[in-house]
């Protein structure tokens, strides 16, 4: 909360007219510093998943932790400790629906329990290492990669300028940052170029800029801009595929 959101959006309304737009119907979006544990398992649920399916998945690993209490129908549990989330099986969970991210997640839990310093504290230590040092940390642990990592980066670990490219991130890349890149195919060495591209436009916070681009192209947000917005939008990019 000590970071100024009004100041933020100012400075990437100045460099981006298309920003301060979409900043006077999306305001507020700010990035959560969660922490490290919870925020990694909760990637970890994401990967290749709707948010439906993700919220039920992690409410069911909250369920684990200590019950806070009930609030207008609502239960609260603080998130598990690794020690708990250790007890739990990937029978158990594949029954409750997680897949094949069950493996992922024993499998990380047990890799974290083995570290020396204890697996919280050593997530705790990567906000002290660069960027790319953290992302290849994270790497080591099963089910993550350099997408996911890049998402725990931005949202527990303090490195406001990550990020995590994916699919709908490639699309805003091509569309506003990189035209000359539309229709090619994405790799990992095209994804450091995007995020080598939001870093120059929007500077050393660009992983804030990302979070409300990408919050903009979700269908319930879109619902909330003006129609004549979207349609401004899909003619501006009929016209980007035409040159």
């Amino acid at each position: 909360m000590g970071i100024s959101l009004g100041e933020l959006w100012e400075g990437f309304s100045a460099s981006d007219c298309r920003f301060a737009e979409l900043a006077k119907y999306l305001a507020g979006a700010r990035v959560l510093r969660q922490d490290p544990v919870e925020c990694l398992l909760q990637f970890l649920c994401s990967s290749n998943n709707n948010i439906a399916r993700i919220t039920k998945m992690v409410d069911f690993l909250a369920s684990l932790g200590s019950h806070l209490g009930n609030v207008e129908g609502f239960e609260f549990h603080e998130f598990p400790s690794l020690e708990r989330l250790s007890l739990v099986s990937e029978v158990e969970l594949r029954n409750a629906g997680f897949g094949y991210r069950a493996k992922y997640i024993t499998g990380t839990v047990d890799v974290l329990q083995s570290k020396h310093s204890g697996g919280a504290e050593w997530l705790l230590s990567l906000r002290k290492l660069d960027l790319q040092e953290a992302i290849d940390a994270l790497c080591t642990l099963p089910g993550v990669g350099p997408k996911v990592a890049a998402c725990i980066a931005l949202f527990s670990l303090d490195q406001h300028h990550a990020i995590p490219v994916d699919t709908h991130v490639w699309k805003i890349a091509t569309r506003y940052l990189l035209p000359e890149l539309a229709g090619v195919r994405l790799t990992p060495k095209l994804c450091s170029r995007v995020a080598e591209a939001f870093v120059s436009k929007y500077g050393k916070y660009a992983g804030w800029a990302q979070t409300l681009l990408f919050i903009a192209e979700l269908p319930s947000q879109k619902a909330i801009l003006p129609s004549d917005f979207c349609a401004m939008e899909e003619n501006k990019s009929a016209k980007t595929k035409e040159r």
